[in-house]
């Protein structure tokens, strides 16, 4: 093949290039034979300006893969290489801006966001989301130039997102994947894509639309010759079905065990053991098989675990699993267990993320095709300041249109970064400070729109009982982390639609949306039960839990928020009369 390609004879600066890809790829194999051809020649840097003049893209990819080559040759596969890699990556992303194409750019970003993932995992995302807009798109017809393409970036991207727990461009980039017309390179993309965005859903309690998810998902794997992937979408229906708890979610989730019972994944069984207890140990919460759940429970930790000891993902594997143990408690009404396993989790993630993920204006602003222009600007300054010096042009209008061009850049970056930081400020007006539920003046506001649909709706005054004597006894940091407790436990109950406020103090304000006085109440009830059963706190070491009383109000078409607020004010007073931690309601 090679002899017939005419390669081995090719004098051309992209023929000696391509020699020398093909030997250094495998240079260090072991286990099959080396590709059989001769370099002939050094590798100089006139060939790779070359390429680099007739087709740029080409060009960056290949130097890329050279560099990358070459360093795991060197260093035997370790990571250690990234001190070659990561600074020559930088040094041909210089030189693909020089060229002025964007899409040179981006592979040459993807090749650096690559090895960057292995130490810089920040970096990396940074790199990614900089060069996504121009990477090329996927074709079966592989070549260099989108071996790493725009649907290889968005997978990657929806898995570091997950890891570092932002739900919201996890998934983006899953829903990327999904709506993309360019076929994934494989189904297992497709697959983890889906899972992915319902996952997400699932963390954000927008359970309607990851259920509406998973049936595209189910239809998906149905066309699918893979058991693994199969389990993964069936495990995730469960998920949301018990994790939602509609009507008949019992019924719902025997159904979808069933399905994952029928799985033959005898072949694959590596891949699908910690799945298929994770199910069992979630069903037997709905069935309130405390026996089989601890059982399941415990076998899913030991598989988890023992993944752990060869792995170099240690503590990305242990994040998972403290992750889902308190899923898992969450879902059987151990809110004790579920809170302990949910602490685990964030001292990990705090401990693995000592670098603080931040959203910068990059997102909002084309920062590729920017420094194109950038680079532009300066060659065209730099030619006429050579060419002034050598008396070859003593053209000044071309430098003033230059710095004039500059300005503007820097005037529209201004610009920009100012639309950005005023966003962020109005973002972070509408959130309480200690807590992060709405502020009084964001709910009221938010309460004048939700109040003209007309649809059901009740609105709850909640306040913490006896919160001046925790105050007193404990201290105010001791009744701060009731404060942001109890909002947790609210958050984590109540739907993406319906909304909560810190009313003031210890006073908490939640609406309702499209849900009749009889649910709204059972489910105040049931916050109540999750918070008396937290009885350890941080702040102190003496054990004590907490109560809530609450007034509920039906408000059936009522629009006017001082009568409405005023009710429900009175229907607290008298719980409280009445002796606390309970909930009194009415309807208009």
């Amino acid at each position: 093949m090679i002899e017939e390609s005419g390669l081995q004879d090719d004098k051309q600066s992209e023929g000696v290039i391509f020699r020398h890809l093909l030997a250094t790829s495998t240079a260090n194999d072991v286990d099959s034979q080396r590709v059989p051809i001769f370099v002939k020649e050094p590798l100089l840097d006139k060939h790779w300006q070359e390429l680099k003049a007739l087709m740029p893209e080409l060009f960056v990819a290949a130097k890329a893969y050279y560099i990358y080559a070459r360093a795991v040759n060197d260093f035997d596969g370790s990571s250690l290489r990234i001190n070659e890699t990561v600074p020559a990556l930088r040094r041909l992303k210089l030189e693909a801006l020089d060229t002025g194409s964007k899409t040179a750019t981006a592979i040459a970003s993807i090749w650096l966001a690559m090895e960057l993932n292995l130490t810089n995992p920040i970096q990396a995302i940074n790199e990614l989301e900089y060069a996504l807009a121009h990477l090329p798109h996927y074709s079966p017809d592989k070549n260099l130039q989108n071996a790493l393409s725009k649907t290889i970036a968005h997978d990657w991207l929806r898995d570091a997102y997950l890891e570092l727990f932002v739900p919201s461009r996890a998934f983006y980039h899953s829903q990327q994947i999904l709506d993309s017309k360019e076929q994934a390179e494989s189904s297992v993309v497709t697959t983890w894509a889906f899972f992915s965005a319902i996952d997400a859903l699932l963390v954000q309690n927008s359970f309607d639309d990851a259920l509406a998810l998973v049936e595209d998902a189910v239809d998906y794997v149905s066309r699918v010759n893979s058991s693994h992937e199969k389990l993964l979408i069936y495990v995730q229906k469960l998920r949301a079905i018990v994790f939602q708890k509609g009507e008949g979610y019992e019924n719902a989730a025997q159904k979808v065990m069933e399905q994952i019972r029928q799985l033959d994944t005898s072949k694959v069984k590596e891949k699908t053991q910690e799945l298929s207890v994770y199910a069992d140990a979630l069903y037997s919460a709905v069935l309130n098989d405390e026996a089989k759940f601890n059982e399941s429970v415990q076998q899913y930790k030991n598989i988890v675990l023992a993944k752990t000891v060869d792995s170099g993902f240690k503590q990305k594997i242990k994040l998972k699993m403290e992750l889902e143990l308190s899923r898992l408690y969450d879902a059987a009404g151990n809110y004790e267990k579920a809170y302990e396993h949910s602490q685990s989790y964030n001292k990990l993630l705090v401990a693995k993320n000592t670098e603080r993920f931040k959203f910068s204006s990059s997102y909002f602003t084309d920062n590729l095709a920017e420094d194109i222009e950038l680079a532009h600007y300066r060659q065209k300054e730099l030619t006429t300041l050579r060419n002034e010096r050598n008396g070859l042009s003593t053209d000044k209008e071309a430098m003033k249109t230059t710095i004039f061009a500059l300005i503007l850049v820097i005037l529209l970056i201004l610009t920009l970064w100012l639309w950005v930081a005023k966003k962020q400020s109005d973002l972070l007006a509408e959130r309480d400070s200690l807590t992060g539920a709405l502020t009084r003046r964001a709910m009221l506001n938010s309460l004048k729109k939700s109040l003209k649909s007309n649809k059901t709706s009740c609105i709850a005054l909640l306040d913490v009982d006896n919160f001046k004597k925790i105050n007193d006894r404990y201290g105010h940091i001791v009744g701060d982390e009731v404060l942001t407790t109890f909002t947790q436990i609210i958050q984590n109950r109540i739907r993406k639609s319906d909304k909560l406020c810190r009313y003031g103090g210890e006073e908490f304000l939640v609406y309702f949306s499209d849900t009749d006085e009889k649910s709204a109440k059972r489910i105040l009830d049931e916050l109540n039960v999750a918070l008396s059963r937290q009885k350890y706190w941080n702040g102190t070491d003496e054990k004590f839990s907490v109560s809530f009383s609450s007034g509920i109000l039906d408000v059936k078409g009522e629009t006017n928020l001082d009568t409405i607020i005023k009710a429900c004010d009175d229907l607290l007073y008298r719980a409280k009369r009445e002796g606390r931690a309970r909930v009194v309601s009415l309807s208009f």
